[in-house]
């Protein structure tokens, strides 16, 4: 094999790619990772602004030490360390008055109690299954390979739990909210907004298994110690380590296909590069008529990819660079308000939250309703020493009727942190002095992957879901194209960082190119497997 010669070449440095590029390097195969930016991570994206570290893209992850990488790649000795808080949530009402959520259950039931004391105990009843199904199936479930629906259905049959997995995959958010019968509506809210805030419409039926996971993981979410950034960091310092190849700063211009097998790419500056296999990481569109051309894919094909869905929503994100830290008039009440990981400001319905929802998809500016995330609470070296930064998301529209982000940006950014101010002790004590807004077009930008800002490559929708991501042809990584292989959110189980994606398509290829696959499976997960919670 000469140096120009590859087993893999992997496009698109995001987690998935990276990951993927690395186990296989580590099986044996000698494999080259291709990206276009001049830094790999994808939305694991930290920047410094002026001693402020603000995370553009990811920033709450669900599942942190869960993630099989973890201990494959021993990433805690590369310096990944998740911060774990214990007060998770607090959505505040009212003004001077808070709902907190915490880790532990029970107190999260106590401070439910001051609102209602009959659904404090509906609380438990949903969170035990919630934390049941994650924990036995979905999680599990997310690091194998998906199997069509039906046998998923009938191997899912044989359980209690997953028979409440496949009741509940048929079910919109608000319904599977309804079989609570919780019926203080902040409480509603909260649950609502923290299964929804990633994707899912609340009233969409056919998904409703992703708004347990989405729930469950947001009350259990952490941050990565020295931002998020850190986590790609030490991914890609595992594959260096095992002499990866990586080169930055290159765009592939087009996947070679010969006779219906990919060999190849060629870069930008129109350089061939041979392998016996392409791995991709784009979203299915840029993939096959960008890379791979309408000439090497048949038509029903192309028609299927062509009607790949963005999302219809998008994040609108400011960062602040802080004095101090705010404090809140719902502390008389709440005392511990202040030291949550997610403040969600605005949503004291589940109409409202339904609604903004409707704006985002309508094309309409929303509401000041946000989340205010204190990360240098948590983590104080994101900040220079005795200031804080703060990070602020909500759900906005990528395009607005009758106007665009260029004329609003400032404005909206104005009332969301007017709207905070409302409820806080100390506005004019808090000092913004570093702000930088991050609209949705600037994702795009930013990342062009995440096409109209979609942060998961394309949307969540029951055609898009499952083993049906991004299609039934390329159900289980490997396409129409012999050698050329799919990983990203774009593919299951889908985006946010599980790093699912890179994990499952990495045996894949391994067993493909009859590779040495080198990790086990983690004991919960051959405990699903065993009781037939995954596949």
């Amino acid at each position: 094999m000469s140096m120009n010669e590859y087993d893999v070449i992997v496009i698109g440095g995001g987690p998935n790619g990276e990951l993927l590029a690395t186990y296989l390097q580590k099986a044996g195969g000698r494999v080259l990772l291709v990206e276009k930016r001049h830094e790999m991570g994808g939305g694991l994206l930290t920047e410094d602004f002026d001693g402020f570290r603000f995370n553009l893209h990811a920033t709450y992850m669900m599942l942190g030490e869960l993630m099989p990488p973890h201990n494959d790649l021993f990433l805690p000795q590369y310096g990944v360390d998740f911060i774990r808080p214990q007060v998770q949530l607090s959505l505040f009402y009212g003004r001077d008055r808070a709902l907190v959520l915490y880790q532990d259950t029970r107190k999260s039931a106590e401070s439910i109690e001051k609102l209602s004391r009959e659904d404090a105990g509906k609380f438990l009843k949903l969170s035990n299954d919630f934390r049941e199904v994650c924990t036995k199936c979905l999680i599990p479930a997310s690091y194998v390979a998906p199997i069509p629906p039906g046998e998923y259905a009938a191997m899912l049959s044989e359980s209690e739990v997953g028979k409440k997995v496949l009741e509940w995959s048929e079910k919109s958010p608000l319904e599977i909210l309804e079989e609570y019968e919780i019926r203080d509506d902040r409480v509603r809210a909260a649950l609502l907004y923290l299964g929804c805030k990633w994707g899912i419409e609340p009233d969409l039926p056919g998904i409703g298994y992703m708004f347990p996971i989405y729930a469950y993981g947001m009350m259990n979410a952490s941050l990565v110690r020295g931002g998020s950034h850190r986590l790609n960091s030490a991914i890609i310092r595992a594959g260096y380590e095992s002499n990866l190849q990586v080169r930055e700063l290159t765009e592939v211009k087009r996947i070679i296909v010969q006779d219906g097998t990919a060999k190849g790419v060629v870069t930008d500056t129109g350089e061939e590069i041979r392998a016996r296999v392409v791995v991709s990481s784009l979203n299915p569109v840029m993939t096959f008529l960008d890379l791979v051309g309408e000439g090497h894919i048949d038509q029903d094909f192309a028609n299927t990819v062509r009607q790949w869905q963005w999302d219809e929503w998008s994040l609108y994100c400011m960062h602040l660079g802080t004095k101090r830290l705010p404090t809140y008039r719902a502390s008389e009440s709440e005392p511990h308000c202040g030291e949550a990981l997610s403040q969600v400001f605005g949503y004291e319905s589940t109409e409202q939250v339904v609604r903004h929802w409707k704006d985002c998809m309508e094309g309409k500016l929303p509401g000041p309703e946000a989340t205010f995330t204190p990360t240098s609470l948590f983590d104080p070296s994101q900040a220079p020493k005795g200031y804080h930064n703060i990070r602020v998301e909500t759900e906005a529209p990528f395009e607005i009727s009758g106007s665009d982000w260029g004329r609003v940006n400032a404005e909206y950014a104005g009332a969301i942190l007017q709207h905070w101010e409302e409820y806080l002790t100390n506005p004019s004590e808090v000092g913004i002095i570093k702000s930088y807004s991050y609209p949705p077009s600037y994702i795009e930008q930013k990342l062009p992957n995440m096409v109209r800002g979609s942060i998961k490559q394309g949307a969540y929708i029951p055609t898009q879901m499952g083993y049906f991501r991004p299609n039934i042809e390329c159900s289980n990584y490997s396409t129409p194209i012999k050698g050329l292989y799919l990983t990203g959110a774009a593919t299951y189980p889908g985006g946010m960082i599980t790093l699912g994606p890179g994990y499952c398509a990495s045996r894949k290829v391994a067993e493909d190119l009859g590779l040495r696959i080198w990790w086990n499976y983690p004991d919960w997960l051959v405990e699903a497997r065993k009781n037939k919670l995954a596949p």
